[in-house]
């Protein structure tokens, strides 16, 4: 994220998008919420027209749920199933940990934002369903292999495994339990009670 977000001349789409969610970023963390926030204020930071901003997000929510979403890691893939604790261990190193205080102090004001506002919750949701996929996805791998109990519920399962990670090391709750080893330290707690006698 950064505050210097005017792009000289007319920017490349990428560079465009990328200059345009920056902007959205910088004035969440100024104005601590979406409301004061306009798309003819994100143009003017982002030093793109008001059509640019709009030919890529439909509505102010739109962006700003895509804006949080770029701070995140991208979603696993192409986990190698060589084990079920490898692929659960590496689902959960997948989730960005480098989180600057700035940047957890907007995850938090959208996530609580959202409760009050259904379209931004809705964007937010829609975003999040792939990122989503990959965990339920190793879930139902390993039950298909017999190596987890046929009986788990796969969408609770993958929840109650990145869940954690994502308090500890994302929202910055329980600062003692933040350790290199976090990630392990969760899958082998977890496989206690779901792995297959």
């Amino acid at each position: 994220m950064t505050s210097q977000n005017a792009v000289a001349g007319r920017p490349r789409s990428e560079a465009a998008s990328r200059a345009i969610l920056d902007a959205v970023l910088d004035l969440v963390a100024e104005h601590g919420s979406i409301g004061a926030i306009t798309m003819e204020a994100v143009a003017s930071r982002a030093g793109t027209s008001k059509a640019t901003v709009y030919r890529r997000w439909s509505s102010k929510e739109a962006l700003v749920a895509a804006a949080v979403e770029s701070i995140k890691a991208p979603p696993a893939s192409d986990l190698p199933h060589e084990s079920v604790r490898d692929d659960l261990v590496r689902l959960l190193r997948g989730v960005r940990t480098d989180v600057s205080p700035v940047e957890r102090r907007i995850l938090k004001s959208i996530m609580v934002e959202a409760e009050d506002n259904p379209e931004l919750a809705r964007q937010q949701e829609r975003l999040m369903t792939r990122r989503r996929r990959a965990g339920i996805d190793v879930i139902r791998y390993w039950i298909d292999q017999g190596e987890l109990r046929a009986d788990l519920d796969p969408v609770l399962t993958a929840a109650a495994l990145v869940s954690p990670m994502l308090t500890i090391m994302v929202y910055g709750h329980y600062p003692h339990l933040r350790t290199e080893d976090l990630a392990e330290r969760l899958v082998d707690q977890l496989l206690a009670g779901i792995a297959a006698n």
